[in-house]
């Protein structure tokens, strides 16, 4: 198979949760608890493509001033219940709660071919 890579005008969020995250998910999850040490970081991740910035200084401040929604997103794939959640969803829940690092390179590997062969699939179905 013939790769052929292509530079796309976006930045990269890259988040995992952290021991606070893990032990807050297992107090309201107690039935089905995530042992920490046992999350590998190959399928634990998740990854956001965000705008592009002129500085990774710039990426971060844009970060610290929208990462409610990054946190809402995290927070609902382990309970839905909003009551339950921790307050503030603000910077220092962020940074309590999920590794991160932000990437300014991000490469797509797949022509824009792949997209068009899967939007077609999908919309036969």
């Amino acid at each position: 198979m013939q790769l052929d890579f292509y530079s796309i005008n976006r930045y990269a969020l890259i988040t995992r949760l952290t021991r606070d995250m893990v032990d807050w998910i297992n107090s309201v999850n107690p039935e089905d608890p995530i042992d920490f040490d046992s999350i590998d970081g190959h399928d634990d991740l998740d990854v956001f493509l965000i705008p592009e910035f002129d500085s990774i200084e710039e990426a971060y401040e844009w970060l610290q001033e929208n990462c409610e929604p990054y946190l809402r997103f995290t927070l609902a794939s382990w309970c839905t219940d909003e009551k339950a959640w921790p307050q503030p969803l603000n910077w220092a829940l962020f940074e309590r709660f999920l590794e991160y690092s932000l990437q300014s390179v991000v490469v797509d590997s797949v022509d824009e071919e792949y997209d068009e062969e899967f939007d077609a699939g999908f919309e036969a179905n």
